[in-house]
């Protein structure tokens, strides 16, 4: 198979190909996982977010950590806390060392929210792994994390 534009040969069979087409079929069937599970209450993003305020409840969250944790620009991450907010998921309250700070905080909607979004994740990466042996899943996993250490 070739490229019409510049009659380059198309490698089907290329990692970063097999990985994109992966990464698409992964987001859309995730996306539907979540979306069933929440109702369409709140898109996948806004459900990694909730996810990490939850797991995070300890510590204090800033907009610029959803910002590198998800690798977002500050306008995305601005606009997407604001709808948040706007929804009732978060609240953003001042710290005392510094005014220009707001904290992130999921509301109970969100902690309710993030134990249906465990369940769908669970289920989701049950089905990852259908077929797949331990032995398989380590060698995936290893793989998986060489791959990302390469392209670092």
């Amino acid at each position: 198979m070739f490229c019409p534009d510049t009659n380059a040969p198309f490698r089907q069979e290329s990692i970063s190909h097999q990985l994109r087409v992966l990464t698409n079929k992964i987001n859309r069937r995730a996306e539907a996982m979540i979306q069933m599970a929440l109702n369409r209450e709140v898109t996948q993003m806004q459900g990694q977010v909730i996810g990490y305020l939850c797991i995070h409840k300890d510590h204090d969250v800033f907009q610029y950590n959803i910002e590198a944790v998800f690798s977002i620009s500050r306008s995305t991450a601005s606009k997407m806390l604001t709808l948040m907010e706007d929804n009732g998921l978060i609240t953003r309250t001042g710290v005392a060392r510094d005014a220009r700070l707001k904290k992130i905080v999921p509301t109970e909607k969100s902690v309710r929210l993030f134990h249906q979004i465990t369940q769908g994740m669970e289920q989701f990466e049950q089905l990852l792994r259908t077929g797949l042996t331990e032995e398989e899943v380590t060698e995936l996993l290893r793989l998986l994390r060489k791959v990302q250490k390469n392209v670092e």
